[in-house]
């Protein structure tokens, strides 16, 4: 895929799981976007002793957003591009989660893995459930022309 294209895709995704934490939630105790998971990757660890957190950044996987509640620990995956993924993402990101410094001031919250997408898609809705991923179909009228062009719509 050229790389004008992947920006322009990785620009829609951001601004679509901006939009939806910003609708979803009301009163959010902490909303972290991108947010580095996990502790720092092994290989990194013996290559470099005592290398300083924001170095390894890099080799970490993300979580699109990261919302604290009252209840919970919200772990959200936005897919409007390539949607079947974000369900291996979400599964990788659950066992990083409650290693994450940023996080352990709010655990033991349960910890909640959410995958956001535009259309509703069977084979990804049964795959979630059975990994205790929650779906949630969200389409916000900006996004319905870009999904046309796309021919999902």
């Amino acid at each position: 895929m050229p790389r004008e294209r992947r920006k322009k895709y990785r620009r829609v995704e951001r601004r679509y799981v901006v939009d939806y934490v910003l609708n979803k939630y009301k009163s959010p105790i902490r909303v972290y976007y991108n947010l580095k998971l996990g502790p720092p990757p092994e290989f990194v660890e013996r290559a470099f002793p005592g290398l300083a957190r924001g170095y390894y950044k890099p080799w970490q996987r993300y979580a699109d957003a990261v919302v604290i509640t009252d209840a919970t620990i919200d772990i959200i995956e936005a897919k409007v591009h390539n949607l079947k993924v974000g369900i291996g993402y979400l599964l990788e990101y659950r066992t990083l989660a409650p290693q994450t410094p940023e996080l352990q001031q709010y655990l033991p919250r349960p910890i909640r893995t959410i995958l956001v997408i535009p259309i509703p898609d069977p084979w990804i809705l049964q795959n979630a459930a059975n990994y205790g991923i929650i779906v949630e179909v969200y389409c916000p009228d900006w996004l319905k022309p870009i999904l046309k062009e796309k021919h999902l719509l």
